[in-house]
């Protein structure tokens, strides 16, 4: 009976199986160890990846200041301990977003000088040169993301940007109309097409694409400032200080809006509300030299020379290269009655820029003044100038008719000489 048992086992079994179970199992429980080995030691590795990565945090949201914070720090523990090129980069678009530049273009070099094949790592450092105002280092930059293969709005829109800048248009229009085919609601694209067709003196589709713009992303300041900086230039100064106040709102602590509230009132002629908006300007931001020249014209439209030199030097010391500071310095001191230090000034200027008819004008006018003034202490006699055993003739003056004789031409300043007009806008405003 058992015979006939094990004859029907061995039928069942199939061909190529083993021939006694007993093997198999032994065989099994033998292996098992070294299966359950390798599993540990493969979960241990992943374990060991995800607690290297944990250092890394993703990007915090937009407006999120203590998760931002936690995430720089984290971020800075995790270059310190491993130097990976993604916590550089990530640092580095964390730093841009808080407006640290300087800090953020170090660290997004030095994540490309890890790993010179990331594409998002280039427009991240397109992104910074964009905002360090060097377009030309930014696009070379954007151009290389796209061919390693980014395919994004972001990347496009930010190509648009950067060409309207050099006013190149046509290829301009190409980026922005394709990042809006892939992101139709994108308000940032929107914007810059506003921008280019403001420079191309459409006005009319300039404001009704800043407005489309700020439906669809109302806290993107740049279009405030855009549609407040047209409204002032319209004189509709109603309209600017409304889009002005909304962004403020959003905004509270940003020098520029005051700064363009400022001109808003200035350009109106309403100075003293002007001239707080720009003290305003420089409680947000002390280093704001346009707000320093705007208060120094302020003083200067009111006879305060003393304290719009002031100013102007201000300026000169945190903008060197600004334009014409020296000619405003030089006005200051020749109203003064400053001439030597007011001839320093404007002879620096016409150096710097011969074409400057007003530091010429301005140098020649010291020049007289000075002479005039020194001239009280010269002698007051011809006879006493020379030297007593020379024998000059003497001339009969009472028959010769003296004829006044018209002072040399000075170089006419005319209506548009910039140093008597009340404002005189200098870069973005």
């Amino acid at each position: 009976m058992k015979e006939q048992s094990t004859n029907r086992i061995s039928k069942q079994r199939p061909a190529g199986a083993p021939a006694n179970n007993a093997v198999v199992a032994l065989v099994c429980r033998s292996l098992w160890p070294v299966a359950l080995w390798l599993l540990l030691v493969t979960l241990a590795s992943c374990g060991g990846d995800n607690r290297q990565t944990a250092h890394i945090p993703e990007f915090p949201k937009p407006g999120d200041s203590s998760r931002t914070e936690g995430a720089l720090r984290a971020l800075t523990r995790a270059i310190n301990q491993s130097s990976p090129a993604s916590a550089y980069a990530k640092r580095a678009a964390i730093l841009l977003a808080m407006g640290r530049v300087s800090e953020a273009l170090s660290d997004i070099d030095e994540a490309i000088s890890r790993n010179d094949n990331a594409a998002s790592y280039y427009l991240t450092r397109a992104q910074v040169l964009r905002a360090l105002q060097q377009p030309d280092k930014a696009i070379v930059n954007a151009q290389r993301a796209e061919i390693l293969g980014i395919d994004t709005p972001e990347l496009y829109t930010l190509l648009g940007d950067l060409l309207q800048q050099q006013n190149q248009f046509p290829k301009a229009q190409l980026y922005v109309t394709k990042a809006l085919q892939m992101a139709p609601y994108d308000g940032e694209a929107y914007y810059f097409k506003g921008l280019m067709a403001a420079k191309q003196g459409d006005t009319t589709q300039a404001l009704a694409l800043y407005q489309h713009s700020l439906q669809l992303k109302p806290r993107y300041l740049d279009t405030y400032n855009q549609l407040a900086s047209v409204y002032r230039s319209l004189g509709n100064r109603s309209a600017a200080l409304a889009y002005n106040g909304q962004a403020l709102r959003y905004f509270p602590n940003n020098a520029r809006l005051y700064y363009g509230r400022g001109l808003i009132y200035h350009t109106a002629g309403e100075l003293d509300s002007a001239m707080t908006c720009y003290q305003q300007t420089l409680k947000v931001q002390s280093g704001y030299y346009q707000a320093y020249f705007q208060i120094g014209l302020i003083n200067q439209k009111y006879r305060n020379y003393l304290n719009a030199l002031v100013n102007y030097q201000r300026v000169q010391q945190l903008r060197p290269q600004f334009p014409r500071i020296d000619t405003y310095i030089g006005y200051c001191h020749e109203q003064m009655g400053q001439y030597d230090l007011a001839i320093a000034a404007y002879t620096k200027s016409t150096t710097l820029n011969a074409a400057d008819r007003q530091a010429a004008a301005g140098l020649w006018r010291s020049q007289r003044r000075q002479y005039a003034q020194n001239s009280l202490f010269l002698p007051n006699t011809q006879e006493e100038a020379l030297p007593a055993t020379q024998n000059r003739a003497t001339l009969d003056t009472t028959r010769v008719r003296v004829t006044t004789i018209q002072p040399k031409a000075q170089v006419m300043t005319g209506s548009g000489d910039s140093l008597r007009r009340t404002i005189k806008p200098i870069g973005q405003n």
